[in-house]
């Protein structure tokens, strides 16, 4: 097989594996009334709590519109909660609530993707696990490596 054919194949892999964990994580996320990106935003600040909307938009590389509306809505939900810096008047600083961390906590607990890509990986061996996530990383740092040079 060409080195070619193998970077395609390679490459329609990665998509159809994200593609059903992707499903998997929405489906969980549903059941708890939230979407992929609510979750991402309460595990963001359940693990930097006090950051600002702004330091959660560049952590999460999402749209600054829609991370407005998710944070908006968890806070409608009670999940998160708005604090005004005590250093500065004009910043907000965002805190997860105990109903936050019990959402987060459960989810990352259940959440099908989790689950499914937990079960299919006890196949391997934990050697052959383990290589997988080493060589995941670093095809991650060079890729980045690469869009970075692009820009």
């Amino acid at each position: 097989m060409s080195i070619h054919q193998q970077t395609v194949d390679i490459y329609h892999t990665y998509f159809a594996v994200s593609r059903q964990l992707k499903r998997l994580a929405h489906q969980s996320a549903a059941q708890l009334g939230l979407t992929v990106h609510q979750i991402g935003i309460l595990n963001a600040v359940r693990a930097r709590p006090g950051q600002t909307q702004k330091e959660v938009t560049e952590q999460l590389v999402f749209a600054k519109s829609r991370v407005s509306l998710h944070i908006d809505a968890l806070v409608e939900k009670g999940l998160v909660e708005r604090r005004t810096s005590e250093q500065d008047r004009r910043e907000t600083l965002l805190y997860i609530t105990a109903a936050g961390e019990e959402c987060c906590l459960q989810y990352n607990a259940e959440a099908a993707a989790f689950k499914v890509l937990e079960d299919a990986l006890s196949q391997f061996s934990e050697a052959e696990a383990a290589g997988l996530l080493k060589l995941n990383l670093q095809l991650l740092e060079l890729l980045k490596q690469a869009a970075n040079n692009e820009i």
